[in-house]
């Protein structure tokens, strides 16, 4: 039988494809040359799906004016029921109101005014990976260790990074997902090392030195800038670290930074300037024997309600003082977020009302804070959920802006588009358990 030379032509094509396919599937599986060329072909998608540090995220159709205030409440009995967690919510589900705590009286213990940890492993991050990177230097700081296998697994510096990858495998199982979450990295510490941990936010300098000082190694989530990080176009990003000393007469951090190297330094004013980016949010670990010492170094911040209150209240005097467009987008942000988990969500949508009306607010925010979504959905705000996931979603790997938009999808009667959301969320992560809850409280299989 002879064929055609369009069949020929086809078959040959479709060959070529296939080759295609099997030589880039085992260019990938090679993890050291993979990662390197799995970032370098999901920075050109990115560039093609247009999306660039500069995009913004929709603005309303006029500025909000004059801004809005709210109350701060300054003791636990003044103020309303702490109804949501600092993990990721299901909606429309019961929230586990978090223990008022007695806080101890503050260490008597002075505070040096230079002071540096040791034992916290420098790990260089993966693509996309500094948060299961960070995680592996802080949890080796207490005696964690990941998988003992014969074989080493090498990274182009000559570091060993299993760890990580052990970590990046249960939290953020596909490359394509942008971001993990704070609860998934206390998760991930309590769950595989036995560590308890605290979330906090509205941190400063003073929290840093106290409990470095104390030997506790603090997580800090911040902004990450393209004059810092030097990856030409890549512009404003979320970034984790680890401080592990400070030196005051200079004014300076020592960070194990994943992607800026060991005992990175950073001054004061340059952490404070970014860290304003994720409300100054803060995270420690800790084994469950030094929980006494951990709120005692806390003080008044053990409380989670006076910690959102306390966070609010500066929040709103940084908004009364700055001038700068993008300063005050990312500060009124942290006004929404604080008011949002402290369950005052009607107060919180007008905040981040206010935070996109100055039309700077990165795209990239509701990568990695869904604080936005949550505020918008709770008071039926569906369509803005719609619309800024859309903008939001033209970049792939964002499981939370799926799930956001599922859900809005489910409450506004539309159950296929709703299922088809959830089911991408889960394949770009996979076994999310949060997906598969909604799934399940739908009546649906994944």
């Amino acid at each position: 039988m002879r064929l055609s030379r369009r069949t020929v032509a086809f078959l040959a094509a479709a060959f070529g494809l296939s080759a295609c396919i099997l030589i880039a599937g085992a260019i990938l599986s090679i993890p050291n040359l993979g990662d390197r060329v799995y970032a370098r072909v999901d920075r050109l998608i990115s560039q093609w799906r247009g999306d660039t540090s500069e995009a913004a995220l929709p603005t309303l159709a006029a500025p909000v004016s004059p801004p809005p205030t709210f109350v701060a409440f300054t003791t636990p009995t003044a103020q309303p029921t702490v109804a949501a967690t600092l993990a990721t919510q299901l909606p429309n589900q019961p929230t586990t109101v978090p223990p008022t705590l007695t806080p101890l009286p503050p260490t008597p213990l002075p505070i040096p005014d230079k002071f540096a940890l040791n034992g916290a492993r420098y790990e260089p991050q993966l693509y996309n990976n500094c948060g299961p990177a960070t995680l592996t230097a802080a949890l080796v700081f207490w005696g964690w260790r990941g998988s003992e296998t014969d074989e080493l697994t090498w990274y182009a510096s000559g570091k060993d990074v299993r760890w990580q990858r052990d970590i990046a495998a249960a939290i953020k199982p596909a490359r394509s997902d942008k971001n993990v979450m704070p609860y998934e990295l206390t998760n991930f510490a309590a769950e595989y090392a036995g560590l308890n941990a605290v979330i906090r936010y509205g941190g400063d300098v003073d929290v840093i030195r106290r409990f470095v000082a104390n030997g506790f190694p603090v997580i800090v989530e911040r902004g990450f800038r393209e004059e810092e990080h030097g990856q030409v176009g890549q512009g404003w990003e979320a970034h984790y670290g680890l401080i592990t000393g400070y030196e005051d007469a200079k004014r300076q951090f020592i960070i194990q930074d994943s992607f800026k190297g060991a005992n990175y330094i950073k001054t004061y004013d340059s952490l404070l300037y970014d860290w304003r980016d994720f409300n100054y949010l803060y995270i420690i670990l800790y084994p469950s024997g030094r929980e006494a010492e951990v709120f005692a170094l806390l003080g008044a911040e053990a409380d989670i309600g006076a910690n959102l209150n306390r966070a609010l209240a500066k929040a709103q005097s940084e908004a009364a003082a700055l001038t700068d467009p993008l300063e005050l987008a990312f500060t009124w942000y942290n006004i929404g977020a604080s008011l949002e988990l402290l369950d005052r969500n009607q107060e919180a949508s007008l905040a981040f009302d206010q935070a996109r009306s100055y039309n700077v607010l990165p795209r990239r925010t509701l990568w990695y804070q869904t604080s936005m979504y949550r505020a918008y959905f709770k008071v039926s705000r569906y369509q803005d959920v719609i619309d800024l996931a859309n903008v939001t979603l033209q970049t792939p790997g964002l499981e939370e802006s799926l799930y956001w938009r599922g859900w809005t999808y489910h409450e506004l009667g539309n159950l296929d588009l709703a299922v088809a959301d959830m089911r991408a969320a889960l394949d770009a992560h996979p076994e999310w358990d949060q997906a598969l809850q909604a799934l399940a409280e739908w009546g649906i299989g994944p």
